[in-house]
């Protein structure tokens, strides 16, 4: 099923389910057809156990345990909280969106070009979107180490339509000479796509279930907030991974991202300065280093520094491969901690400006999501407490594919 299924007017209800590089969430949320966000009626997140070592095939299984686990809490406690909230209220969606490095955000542009005008058809565009999908599986096929991963893909979706330059939602047969599809798939790993499928089935066997990337989900929140902005550099910093997407003209044109997060932070500095990796973790979060890092002495300052360098030069790096030889947009939207935000933002400035000569702009991008759409009174709350953002961004998603739905002439939704 496509990015948006059939929209249906009214209250709708959806578990949202977002695994994370260290964590799984699971919620139950409204969207009501005559509100700006959605309502969060129920909520789970588990956490991995944040140890000093970590790899990625051990994170992996740790990972499901923690989905199987909030699933549970969502068919006992959480739809008891849907019953209390509603009676006979249902949930008709299941959204899972995953996060880096479990899952892959990769857009294909496929270009039809002729001397004399023609007609744009649903014919054509989906022509043209069929060689888009054959690109896809080539590459993943070709590439022996995406290969041997198998992973498989679970989502894909048209973001734009371009005639002559001029992006379009509806073939009216109008002519053209050069038309663009850009095209959007979302990957993941086998095992992971089966063990959803297979307990949602069990939990929840009346709901529609669909997949993304969280990378997707993320850049359809930040368009529909900012849609006069036209090139910007979305980021997102997990427990074990930072992702980064590059949007040109408003489409997303570029997603890639380096195994290194809060938790991978948090390790490098307990190992270099032998404290406990919770103590660290808990200083990175709280946006409380500087306190932390007083208790230290000169060398182990100098090691903590070091790490922080290595993270900066993976950034660095990481903004040098856009995908299209152009640098880095100078607005760049930062997700993570909100409270880690501050401390965060000043690497990412600093390796964006390493890679370009230039300056960069930052922006928190759940404070952007809570100051055009939240009331000052649950701005507070939220800033004041340790809620779940990433909850926000996927639920806000959502309720975006509940209420603000555009289709071409024949079906296919278009992202705008």
């Amino acid at each position: 099923m496509g990015l948006f299924g059939k929209h249906k007017a009214g209250d709708n209800y959806g578990a949202i389910i977002d695994i994370g590089s260290g964590s799984v969430l699971a919620a139950i949320v409204l969207s009501k057809s005559d509100h700006k966000h959605p309502q969060i009626i129920w909520s789970k997140r588990e956490y991995l156990p944040l140890r000093p070592e970590g790899n990625t095939e051990t994170s992996a299984k740790r990972v499901m345990t923690s989905f199987l686990n909030v699933l549970l809490e969502l068919e006992t406690n959480g739809l008891k909280a849907l019953h209390e909230h509603k009676s006979g209220a249902r949930v008709t969606n299941t959204q899972v969106t995953v996060c880096a490095p479990w899952s892959y955000t990769v857009t294909k542009s496929i270009t039809y070009k002729h001397k004399e005008p023609f007609v744009i058809s649903p014919e054509l565009i989906a022509e043209l979107v069929r060689t888009a999908h054959k690109k896809v599986n080539e590459e993943l096929n070709e590439n022996e180490k995406t290969h041997n991963m198998g992973l498989t893909v679970i989502n894909r979706e048209q973001i734009a339509n371009i005639a002559n330059g001029y992006r379009f939602t509806h073939t009216n047969r109008q002519q053209a000479k050069e038309l663009r599809v850009v095209e959007a798939s979302a990957v993941a790993q086998e095992y992971l796509v089966k063990q959803v499928k297979d307990t949602k089935d069990k939990v929840l066997p009346r709901s529609e279930l669909q997949m993304y990337s969280f990378m997707l989900a993320y850049y359809s929140v930040l368009r529909s907030l900012d849609s006069s902005f036209r090139e910007y550099c979305l980021i997102d910093i997990t427990y074990e991974a930072t992702e980064i997407g590059i949007v040109r003209d408003g489409i997303l044109e570029y997603c890639t991202h380096t195994p290194i997060g809060s938790y991978t932070l948090a390790r490098d500095i307990a190992s270099a300065c032998d404290h406990p990796v919770t103590e660290v973790f808990s200083a990175l979060q709280n946006n409380e280093l500087d306190l932390w890092l007083e208790q230290l002495n000169e060398k182990q300052r100098a090691l903590v520094a070091s790490v922080f360098d290595n993270y900066r030069t993976s950034l660095t790096e990481l903004f040098k491969e856009t995908g299209d030889g152009l640098s880095i947009p100078k607005r760049m939207y930062l997700h993570s901690n909100l409270k880690s935000e501050q401390l965060l933002d000043d690497y990412i400035s600093e390796a964006a400006r390493i890679a370009t000569n230039s300056s960069h702009a930052v922006y928190s991008a759940t404070e952007r999501l809570l100051q055009l759409l939240y009331p000052e009174t649950v701005k507070n709350e939220i800033n004041n407490s340790t809620n779940d953002t990433a909850l926000l961004i996927s639920a806000q998603f959502f309720h975006i594919k509940m209420q603000s739905l555009k289709f071409a002439d024949d079906g296919a939704a278009i992202l705008y």
